[in-house]
């Protein structure tokens, strides 16, 4: 059986090598959990809304509008007037019901978990990049409070309404990458992509108004099978770049809130194959035997599909202390 050993032990072992963070759903999970979403959409299950996000097979909210605006279309050329209409009033019910989701399921103000954000960044600070899976803004709140890691977003502008920054700019100074995109990244039919500022209204609300009002969505990836995601990531010019970037990273990775399942396999197979890795420190949450036999069976499996001889040890992620304390001693 792998030894577990405390985030406080993992982080001594590695102090004198470069060590970067992977982030899945464990790391906001208490207060932001995407995979509810559907949930607090309230989508009722009689509605055809509901019914298209069944036939596609997807919780992808952008996948579903895409569906509906290429009907309305196609009803239109038919002349088929009266349908292309409630297709229409179809896809704004899916926009609102994302705001909704967002704006229920989320904090809406920082300053909400602002007791919080001390350990948060106790956290992040012992690394030098932040590879992120999670669509929310907490990560991004926890470095607006500490004001320590940049995004990429520092040569971009300010919008006239104040409301978002860029374009995103690969030469820009960047230590935040969001693999799987973010409720705050937008991008345009240029592939650009700006982020929504914090304003005094929220950026909650920011992000509300741009679906309902300009009809835009944000860039996130939501497919359900690696394979999907992989191709999702490739179609945006900025989330290709973060991904190339977790591909050339170097010395130890943590992997904090992560459950290594199959659907993600894009993922590991990148870490894996990397010959650059010193180490992959995988957190396991309130670990027990079960759950060390089962995330050593994935990371072995990945290991050797990717046939790689980089090494992998596990902590326990709860000793980390994120939202909640300091560091164990």
């Amino acid at each position: 059986m792998p030894d577990v050993v405390s985030f406080q032990k993992a982080i001594e072992a590695t102090n004198d090598s470069e060590r970067a963070l992977l982030i899945g759903n464990g790391f906001s999970i208490d207060y932001f959990s995407y995979q509810n979403l559907m949930e607090a959409a309230e989508l009722t299950d009689d509605s055809p809304t509901k019914a298209l996000f069944d036939k596609l097979n997807t919780v992808d909210f952008e996948a579903v509008i895409r569906a509906l605006e290429d009907a309305i279309i196609v009803e239109q050329a038919y002349g088929n007037k009266e349908h292309a209409e409630e297709l229409e009033r179809d896809a704004q019910v899916v926009r609102e019901a994302l705001v909704k989701a967002v704006t229920t399921t989320h904090p809406a103000h920082r300053d909400e978990l602002e007791f919080k954000y001390d350990s948060a960044h106790e956290f992040i600070s012992h690394f030098r990049k932040i590879f992120t899976l999670n669509y929310d803004l907490l990560l991004y709140w926890v470095n607006l409070h500490a004001e320590r890691l940049n995004d990429g977003f520092g040569l971009g502008g300010i919008s006239p309404d104040g409301h978002f920054r860029g374009p995103f700019k690969p030469n820009a100074y960047c230590d935040i990458y969001n693999l799987h995109g973010g409720l705050h990244l937008f991008q345009n039919s240029k592939d650009e992509v700006y982020k929504a500022q914090n304003t005094q209204e929220g950026v909650i609300a920011t992000i509300s108004k741009a679906i309902t009002e300009q009809k835009r969505l944000p860039l996130y990836v939501a497919e359900g099978s690696s394979k999907a995601k992989e191709r999702k990531i490739y179609a945006s010019p900025y989330l290709r770049h973060c991904f190339e970037k977790l591909r050339a990273q170097t010395g130890h990775i943590f992997i904090y809130g992560h459950s290594a399942d199959e659907n993600d396999a894009h993922l590991y197979n990148a870490i894996f194959r990397n010959k650059k890795i010193d180490c992959v420190w995988f957190g396991i949450y309130k670990p027990d035997d079960a759950k060390i036999r089962s995330a050593d069976a994935k990371l072995s499996r990945f290991r050797k599909l990717g046939g790689s001889k980089v090494s992998y040890k596990f902590f326990d992620a709860e000793s980390a202390h994120v939202w909640d304390g300091t560091l164990e001693e």
